[in-house]
């Protein structure tokens, strides 16, 4: 992993990490061993420059998905990563949830499913216990003071169209809440 990631000492510096990552121009991330792809938006490219705009304002996206239907299964458009607690980005993420979205703060007890398989969950979220100490293996090879800030100052949010297979929303909204 290269030395952006090690150097790293804020989550807003995780986040223009992750930008680059998505732009091509940083190889890896630490969730991911290897160069950006067709396959981490499921071949949505349309929602690459949303996320771009995301992770430089400060929303560090680690999972995102478009809203789609196809034999078999079906899925909710759907984003979820990390901002720093004390970020006016966070109540304007929040704030999505009086658009129609639902928006979850911090980790669920509760399961959340965004993805269905012949009627099974697929996808989901939440529904199992989330420690502090996770930050550490989810995010091996990055700088001690970003990882500190993520255990202290981090906040989960994940967001979500209710809608199964809808992926003209939350994209747009998503974008207007990151400028």
């Amino acid at each position: 992993m290269g030395s952006a990631w090690r150097d790293a000492r804020t989550i807003a510096d995780l986040g223009q990490n992750m930008a680059g990552w998505l732009e091509g121009r940083v190889p890896s991330w630490p969730g991911y061993d290897g160069p950006f792809g067709q396959e981490e938006t499921n071949g949505a490219r349309h929602l690459v420059p949303t996320l771009i705009a995301a992770n430089n304002a400060g929303f560090v996206t680690i999972n995102s998905q478009p809203g789609e239907t196809g034999d078999g299964y079906r899925q909710r458009a759907s984003v979820d990563g990390i901002v720093h607690d004390h970020s006016p980005l966070l109540d304007r993420l929040l704030a999505l949830q009086n658009q129609g979205f639902t928006v979850v703060r911090g980790w669920p007890k509760q399961q959340h499913v965004i993805t269905e398989q012949d009627g099974q969950p697929f996808t989901t979220f939440g529904g199992w216990r989330w420690r502090r100490n996770d930050i550490h293996h989810i995010w091996r090879g990055v700088g001690h003071r970003a990882r500190r800030e993520l255990r202290e100052h981090g906040t989960t949010i994940h967001i979500y169209d209710p809608v199964w297979g809808r992926d003209d929303r939350l994209w747009p909204a998503l974008a207007g809440a990151v400028r």
